[in-house]
């Protein structure tokens, strides 16, 4: 996992994973999702994060992160 936060955009990207970018869906406001072909996620993006993310506006942050079975 990378994160990077990209200060002139006001936008931090968390890339899960390597791989093809296939399609890009919003998630929810000012929050992207890479997906490749097969629609597993590879990254996301989160527009606007100084004030998405200042103290003010946030509690806490979860990261849920679900490892799907690999086929035998």
């Amino acid at each position: 996992m990378r994160i990077d936060y990209d200060p002139e955009a006001d936008a931090i990207y968390i890339q899960l994973r390597e791989g093809e970018i296939d399609n890009t869906v919003e998630a929810g406001k000012n929050v992207f999702v890479d997906v490749d072909a097969e629609g597993i996620p590879l990254g996301l993006e989160l527009l606007f994060a100084g004030g998405t993310l200042s103290e003010d506006n946030m509690a806490s942050v979860t990261v849920n992160i679900v490892r799907s079975a690999q086929p035998a």
